[in-house]
């Protein structure tokens, strides 16, 4: 009787871990997120331009993903985030202008990149492409530097949780198992 139910906890324990493996599976083909920043991008005036935007998407199809800026800095413009219409292509730039002229104020802002985004990995400025126009400030021209980069995102809690209890219950599988 003993043996029997020794089984039994093994086939629990075996189809348990299975289902959890199977669950964990179909977690991380779910959407993804990652930060980026603009980092050193300086106006050939040498005013800075500051901010940063999440990029959401699926784990498999990167490219197709959708982009929100989260704060964002334009010298001669401000941080006035909502009046600007921003369009992302990951593969080659991203792209500012006023939604509505208020004032004289345009903005337009083009950040041509060298090389497509990635998770991992920084991409520079296209200096020679990547210009801007200010129309409240005055100012239009070029940049001088700077490079979009991702930063660490940490593991969620959840994940270390979920992984500590797997491995308690592959321990424990284990130890019934050699009893």
């Amino acid at each position: 009787m003993k043996q029997r139910k020794s089984e039994i906890s093994r086939h629990f324990f075996s189809k348990a871990t299975l289902g959890l493996a199977a669950l964990v599976i179909v977690s991380t083909t779910q959407a993804a997120t990652v930060t980026y920043t603009l980092d050193n991008v300086l106006q050939d005036n040498t005013q800075q331009m500051t901010g940063s935007f999440d990029w959401t998407y699926t784990e498999d199809d990167f490219e197709n993903g959708s982009g929100v800026f989260t704060e964002l800095f334009i010298p001669g413009h401000g941080s006035d985030i909502d009046a600007l219409t921003i369009n992302f292509d990951i593969a080659k730039s991203i792209e500012f202008s006023l939604t509505a002229n208020v004032h004289g104020g345009g903005v337009n802002v083009s950040l041509f990149l060298l090389t497509a985004l990635t998770p991992t990995q920084s991409a520079l400025l296209d200096l020679s492409r990547s210009s801007y126009e200010i129309e409240g400030g005055g100012s239009n021209g070029g940049f001088t530097g700077g490079s979009v980069s991702p930063t660490a995102v940490p593991v969620p809690a959840a994940a270390w949780l979920f992984g500590s209890g797997l491995l308690g219950m592959i321990g424990m599988a284990r130890r019934k198992k050699a009893i």
